[in-house]
């Protein structure tokens, strides 16, 4: 009885865990490298761009469930000499009180031209690095100290571009690994489908307005739907509704000085109780 005890409390609790192992940039519109490993953020006059990117999760009575760290992901992305072929190396690293999970990408791109078209395709390899330390997990264990468990993976992507137009899709977590401890899932990783829309519409020379739409689904399926406001091709705020939760989702974006640029978003629901603040700092030349 002890042993199926341990076994259904493990489970359980790590349900939440896989629920919430996900870093799910609300700043995406601009780069959306991390849904889709063929979205690199380069034009055609740049060779590379870097970033870093925190995520900080605030849940109402916190202290009642457990401690949530900030989320950090960094990302760079740079073209191949001057071919239309970029690699992309990424690191996020991912925390909830006793579970930590260090993930290291690496990518390729390649980017073909036609007419005034482009498409883009490419993957990455998955190197998940997932610690459990046993002295915080508060359910009952017969565990000490810490477990660390290697969890290899895959992600391909494809992206369409039409003038002002852009689509693609990205899926994720292919292989789709599990680490298992007397028979119960511990830790999975959920494949993974993201398809998002755009269209950027000019407004004289200084503004535009983009439509925009992202549709994720793991376990459950999120949609954004969302309107992105460009001023003088430097700042863009956008406004976007998690329709799924009900959570208005906004974002303020500006491009700062010779490469620079940085973003800060936030989200809020009246259906679920996480609130989130997101921030990035990107450089492009």
């Amino acid at each position: 009885m002890k042993t199926l005890y341990l076994t259904i409390a493990t489970i359980l609790l790590f349900q939440v865990i896989k629920a919430q192992n996900s870093i799910r940039p609300n700043i995406y519109l601009q780069n959306m490298q991390y849904y889709n490993p063929a979205a690199v953020a380069i034009d055609s006059n740049q060779h590379l761009q870097t970033a870093v990117y925190v995520k900080h999760r605030f849940v109402d009575n916190e202290d009642a469930i457990w401690n949530k760290p900030m989320n950090l992901w960094l990302s760079h992305a740079g073209r191949i000499g001057n071919t239309n072929s970029f690699y992309t190396v990424s690191y996020v690293n991912d925390r909830y009180s006793f579970f930590n999970r260090n993930a290291f990408y690496l990518g390729y791109v390649r980017r073909s031209n036609i007419g005034v078209s482009s498409l883009s395709y490419g993957g990455r390899i998955v190197a998940n690095m997932d610690a459990i330390n046993w002295d915080k997990f508060e359910l009952p264990h017969d565990k000490d100290g810490k477990t660390l468990r290697f969890n290899p993976d895959l992600d391909i992507g494809v992206v369409y571009q039409y003038k002002r137009f852009n689509a693609g899709i990205g899926l994720k977590n292919l292989i789709g690994m599990a680490t298992k401890t007397k028979g119960a899932t511990l830790l999975r990783n959920h494949r993974e489908v993201n398809i998002n829309l755009s269209y950027r519409q000019n407004i004289g020379g200084q503004f535009a307005i983009t439509p925009f739409t992202l549709l994720a689904h793991e376990r459950n399926t999120l949609i954004d739907a969302g309107l992105c406001f460009t001023v003088f091709n430097r700042i863009r705020a956008s406004y976007a509704l998690r329709v799924n939760e009900l959570k208005s989702v906004i974002t303020l974006d500006a491009d700062i000085y010779k490469g620079w640029s940085a973003g800060v978003a936030y989200d809020r629901s009246s259906l679920v109780s996480d609130n989130n603040f997101d921030l990035v700092v990107r450089y492009r030349r």
